[in-house]
């Protein structure tokens, strides 16, 4: 229950949504994160360890800098689990729907 609870508010903010939309692309670092969501690098990065807290993303350096990735594996384990709930997969297929 803890781990549902952790995921929900990692999921809670729009800008970690934005930042889940932003890697689908490809991966990025701090500062472009921060640019793209006209936020401070602190606040980025803040929200950048959240979802990586709850297994999201991968990180790696390149010289002093962090360059986040999202975790498919850990993405596509949490909707196969969560399809395994009738409610969240109702859910689930209807957002496939659109």
């Amino acid at each position: 229950m803890a781990n549902i609870a952790k995921v929900s508010k990692a999921l809670s903010d729009k800008n970690r949504i934005m930042i889940l939309q932003m890697l689908s692309e490809g991966e990025t670092n701090v500062g472009t994160v921060a640019e793209n969501l006209n936020v401070e690098e602190n606040l980025a990065s803040h929200h950048l360890r959240v979802l990586a807290a709850v297994g999201f993303l991968k990180n790696h350096k390149k010289g002093r800098e962090v360059f986040y990735r999202l975790n498919t594996t850990r993405l596509v384990t949490l909707f196969k689990d969560m399809s395994k709930n009738p409610a969240f997969k109702e859910i689930l297929q209807e957002s496939l729907k659109k």
